[in-house]
């Protein structure tokens, strides 16, 4: 994507690019496409004439067009002031490039009263809509400490997500601040009474574990590899902790790890199911327990000697193998020892202490990985896999639960019609997000109040289904610092909290629709849901 972005000059020190803007991708409706083919025709008079109407009536990528066609004078006269408040007009409709675009105004006092801290804010928002540009400047806002509070955590966070998409700037300006980057700080109610650190390991460890118990009752395993699960979908595994080594598949988000070294900004970990790949059919006899026939026998990510088909490791003789799939002549097989997995921590959710119903979610998912889709992709299609599937409510109230289990805390309620994320299922449960959030319960020290505004005061906060932190009050999710929350009611220390975001809860599959692609429909009940949810 052509974007602001900036340039390195001597080491860290940078400055601000000027703002460049993409021709946007239009939704598939025949007059935006016609204006699209249009304006890349250099018909700026018959495009214009077919975004105008449309834009007038709402449509975000229409509106942003016509930022475009005023910022660069193409159609129209050139005027910044009218390109800026067509860019606000889609930015605020959730078009990413637009809230981009406002960003640097604001930062360069382009148009604008230069305000770095508006700019930080309409990076955020971009950045949690994916946007690359944005998540490689809003790190850089972070780690320089200008228009946001310098915090490294951060600055790493949204630098690793930028530098997942494939920012090289954004990895080296990781790379050169991993050295100095603090220790994530773990928020367990147990290490606020004894004050004992947690360390994530540096070393390889065994999968044994004994159980103890903590002063609040948490069941606590003690193993010799750090608890953690994926912060964010698609997130690229490689065969080494670098940018340069070969991606291998990619983790779906929420997936539950084991941390079992730490290189830098780096960790290698094993998931659930082991990766899979692809080997040459011949090579393979028996299934799905099989064995390798020859020496030398390549293991790729896709099936097929072609372009974009990496290998990644050489099996010999003898080695044992599962056979998971077949295409054409090519069969998908996973292999122990596995194949070495990095992923970049700044995509990683520490969870310490690690508890046994971690370790049970984890070897749950691994016993099922046979019989299900695994938790790491390396489909040979180009289309990354959805991060959650749509479904609907279809009882008048459903109760929404803090575990797929009847007994479980009672988190909400949803009505008839509500729109649903499908995260994965259990039995005959839906893990789920709903557009109005859910009614938790956080530790009240980890709370700071201003009047009606409530924020999070930490990160890694725990998030809970019952005010206790005892073994039946399920961790439903974390909250870092600075996260909003609406305080709804308190029992002792503890506040109960709406949360809209990093939470998930369970519903009986008979309350739901099958869960299903993204419909016009649903996207737009959920977005209008969500933004009441929002006010």
């Amino acid at each position: 994507m052509n974007s602001y972005q900036l340039n390195w000059r001597k080491g860290i020190s940078a400055v601000f690019c000027a703002l460049l803007i993409n021709t946007p991708v239009f939704a598939q409706q025949s007059d935006l496409e016609r204006a699209a083919k249009a304006y890349n025709a250099g018909d700026y008079a018959t495009a214009i004439a077919l975004f105008e109407p449309n834009a007038r009536q709402g449509d975000r990528e229409a509106q942003f067009a016509m930022g475009v066609a005023y910022y660069k004078g193409h159609g129209v006269d050139q005027d910044l002031s009218e390109a800026l408040a067509w860019f606000r007009k889609a930015a605020d409709s959730g078009q990413p490039t637009a809230m981009f675009n406002l960003g640097v105004a604001y930062w360069q006092g382009a148009g604008v009263q230069k305000n770095f801290a508006t700019a930080v804010d309409w990076w955020e928002r971009a950045a949690e809509l994916s946007d690359v540009a944005s998540q490689y400047n809003l790190g850089f806002a972070y780690y320089q400490g200008q228009g946001a509070e310098k915090d490294l955590e951060k600055a790493s966070d949204w630098l690793g997500k930028a530098a997942a998409q494939g920012h090289a700037d954004a990895q080296r300006l990781l790379d050169m601040i991993s050295d100095q980057q603090i220790a994530a700080q773990t928020t367990s109610e147990s290490q606020t009474i004894s004050q004992t650190p947690s360390k994530r390991p540096s070393t390889t460890g065994t999968n044994s574990a004994s159980v103890t118990k903590t002063e609040s009752n948490a069941v606590l395993v003690s193993v010799r590899f750090g608890a953690g699960k994926i912060s964010y979908d698609n997130l690229p595994i490689r065969s080494g902790p670098n940018t340069s080594a070969i991606v291998t598949g990619k983790l779906r988000q929420g997936t539950p790890v084991k941390i079992l070294q730490t290189t830098g900004s780096w960790s290698r970990i094993e998931t659930p199911s082991p990766p899979r790949f692809w080997v040459f059919g011949r090579y393979v006899t028996g299934a799905p327990q099989g064995r390798i026939s020859a020496d030398k026998v390549r293991l790729r990510t896709k099936p097929t000697t072609g372009s974009g088909s990496s290998i990644v490791a050489e099996l010999n003789k003898g080695d044992v193998v599962k056979v998971h799939a077949s295409s054409g002549d090519w069969k998908q097989v996973s292999t122990e020892p596995a194949i070495q997995s990095w992923v970049q921590s700044s995509g990683l959710a520490e969870q310490n202490p690690v508890t046994q119903s971690w370790l049970d979610n984890f070897n749950a998912q691994a016993a099922s990985a046979s019989s299900s889709r695994s938790s790491v992709s390396t489909s040979p299609t180009p289309t990354a896999a959805q991060a959650f599937k749509a479904a609907w409510v279809t009882s008048q109230e459903a109760p929404i639960l803090g575990r797929p289990d009847e007994n479980a805390a009672l988190l909400n309620y949803v009505k008839k019609d509500t729109p649903i994320k499908t995260l994965g299922s259990k039995g005959s449960w839906l893990m789920v997000q709903v557009p109005g959030g859910l009614d938790v319960w956080i530790y009240g020290e980890f709370v700071s109040e201003d009047g009606a505004d409530a924020q999070i005061n930490n990160n890694r906060v725990r998030i809970r289904s019952l005010p206790s932190s005892a073994p039946e009050s399920d961790i439903l999710g974390l909250l870092d610092k600075g996260a909003s929350i609406k305080v709804i009611s308190r029992k002792g220390d503890w506040i109960r909290a709406r949360v809209l975001y990093s939470v998930a809860g369970w519903i009986r599959k008979g309350d739901t629709t099958t869960p299903g692609n993204v419909s016009a429909g649903w996207q737009s009940s959920w977005d209008a849901m969500r933004s009441n949810a929002q006010n």
